[in-house]
């Protein structure tokens, strides 16, 4: 049976696309390949795009390596490119989250709608999380 994906494993898939050469081509199976060799996780294509995070964080690094994003061009000195890439790397992730982060703002915006139609108070919201020593 196949392990379940964990948000570990998503978060580290998505960083590690943030850091993909956008020299090289992106495929499905190079992702696989990639992330079974480097993280030892071992998904396929189709439980990696089930998962939101990981199907946009491949599509943006996708339209980047494809050059349907502008990328920074330059000429740089050899001493230059290794920053240009860090910094090119930094700015897809920066990206990245911004998108994950206006996500989340919108669902908090839906449960903050909910709990108020269904008259929570600002308590019970506020409740802390069970201590799992208890049960």
């Amino acid at each position: 049976m196949a392990k379940h994906i964990t948000d570990k494993d998503i978060n580290n898939i998505v960083e590690f696309l943030d850091e993909w050469d956008l020299t090289v081509s992106l495929t499905w199976d190079k992702l696989c390949n990639a992330i079974n060799e480097e993280l030892s996780l071992n998904y396929t294509r189709q439980t990696l795009q089930k998962y939101v995070r990981i199907k946009d964080t491949y599509k943006s690094v996708k339209e980047h390596a494809s050059g349907t994003k502008p990328r920074n061009k330059k000429i740089l000195p050899s001493s230059l490119k290794v920053a240009a890439g860090k910094l090119e790397k930094l700015e897809r992730e920066n990206e990245r989250l911004k998108r994950e982060n206006s996500s989340l703002l919108e669902q908090f915006v839906v449960w903050q709608y909910n709990a108020h139609i269904h008259g929570m108070k600002m308590g019970q919201l506020n409740q802390p999380l069970p201590d799992k020593t208890r049960n």
